[in-house]
């Protein structure tokens, strides 16, 4: 329609405007074209489809509005659409046709404006940078494909979901969905594994509209890093803040806990993100063990509060350590879970974590993950430390996306090993006034 399509691009069209393909996700490196195909996708189907509307979204407005509306979209729109065929409404990143459809760019970032945008049927929804968002947000995007129209010629359009990313570590969830066609909780194969389709890019594929010294630029990354800014691998992340962590040493497989073993809990509070709740246990040598996960975004604290308590029932436990926001925890408190206060130090949970990561003289770490808390697991690949900036002297911590089971496990170990410091000032303070301590 606009541009002069790569082979790629044309490989990609086909899947596109496959009627049986409802679910497509294009993954690769950065500039590979993927991104600028998928909104000539979306523009044609407004055009062909009267009074459709389509959806691009990001996980943050900011970045959708500057990324996707200013770099994308509105180039695309003034380049190769007539202008007496559309007009735009700035303040609410939508373009109307002259056929009544909408094009809406949004974040969904905020609970009241995914509300807004969310409240309306769409016939084509596409999620940009997907690997920023919840599987959880996804499924729930995907109830909004229902729109029923048709062409001029009376041919039905077929709701579609298109994703894009590039891609990060191999236990993301949109790894299982779109690459391997597998639901990320059960590990089972979906159940419309036949509508989903993926293609791989490479900024390669694009050599035509890439000047040479952007292709020369990638290729002198670190190998992490051009394995995904370029060829679009799916790799871990580098500059991880759990860098000891190794899945033969740290993951084991699901076993039922004994009875004799202290059980502990930490809540993370969200709603647009996820709320997450990991339940531990002790066994006779103070190692933890991560053995259950609730993760889980759009719902009120008070449903989770009784998701947990039907996980938990006959289950005692030695706390409940939650981020204190004191709405929240009023509704566990009236569920009767009685949370106590995190302490919130990010670096020194981070190293609370990390000496327990550690591999101790007998040969083994003093925390263990069950393999099957696949959510945890995905977000110690992915919690990476801020990228140095040229010129700044920035504080060292961690990216603040990722990061909703890892605030969650940091205040659970910093917890026990406050109760453990008390617990030795306890045995000291009895051992001095038997005067085991006097000289």
């Amino acid at each position: 329609m606009g541009i002069k399509f790569t082979e790629k691009q044309e490989q990609a069209w086909n899947i596109l405007t496959d009627r049986n393909k409802t679910r497509i996700l294009f993954d690769g490196g950065s500039r590979s074209g993927k991104t600028v195909l998928l909104t000539e996708f979306l523009i044609a189907r407004a055009l062909k489809f009267p009074g459709s509307r389509q959806l691009i979204a990001r996980k943050h407005r900011a970045h959708a509005k500057q990324s996707i509306w200013n770099d994308t979209l509105i180039n695309y729109l003034v380049r190769h659409i007539p202008r007496r065929l559309w007009q735009r409404v700035e303040s609410e990143l939508n373009v109307g046709f002259y056929n009544g459809s909408n094009l809406l760019v949004g974040g969904l970032d905020d609970a009241d404006r995914v509300e807004k945008i969310l409240g309306n049927e769409f016939l084509t929804i596409f999620l940009n940078e997907a690997t920023q968002l919840s599987w959880q947000t996804a499924q729930m995007v995907i109830t909004r494909l229902a729109q029923n129209v048709s062409d001029l010629s009376g041919g039905r359009g077929v709701p579609k979901l298109l994703l894009d990313c590039n891609p990060r570590g191999p236990r993301h969830w949109l790894h299982f969905v779109g690459v391997r066609h597998l639901d990320p909780e059960s590990g089972k194969p979906l159940i419309d594994a036949a509508h989903w389709a993926h293609l791989h890019w490479s900024a390669y594929d694009n050599l035509a509209n890439l000047p040479p010294e952007y292709i020369n630029s990638l290729e002198a990354l670190p190998d992490l890093m051009k394995a995904r800014m370029l060829n679009g691998i799916w790799r871990s992340s580098e500059g991880a803040v759990y860098d000891e962590f190794d899945e033969n040493i740290h993951t084991v497989k699901p076993f039922s806990v004994p009875e004799s073993w202290r059980r502990v809990r930490a809540v993370d509070f969200g709603f647009v993100n996820p709320f997450v709740c990991l339940w531990g246990a002790l066994d006779e040598d103070d190692r933890l063990y991560l053995y259950r996960e609730h993760y889980k975004s759009r719902l009120r604290t008070a449903q989770h509060a009784e998701i947990i308590n039907r996980f938990s029932e006959n289950e005692h436990y030695l706390f409940t350590v939650a981020d204190h926001d004191a709405g929240d925890c009023a509704d566990l408190q009236a569920a009767g879970i009685y949370p106590e206060k995190a302490k919130k130090n990010v670096l020194r949970g981070i190293q609370a974590v990390k000496q327990r990561l550690a591999v101790r003289p007998d040969g083994r770490p003093r925390l263990f993950i069950f393999k099957n808390l696949k959510h945890t697991l995905s977000e110690v690949y992915e919690y990476v430390w801020e990228p140095p900036r040229e010129g700044l002297n920035l504080k060292e911590e961690p990216v603040k996306e990722n990061d909703h089971a890892m605030d969650a496990l940091r205040y659970l170990v910093m917890a026990l090993d406050q109760q453990s410091r008390n617990r030795r000032v306890r045995v000291a303070s009895t051992s001095r006034s038997d005067g085991r301590w006097n000289k």
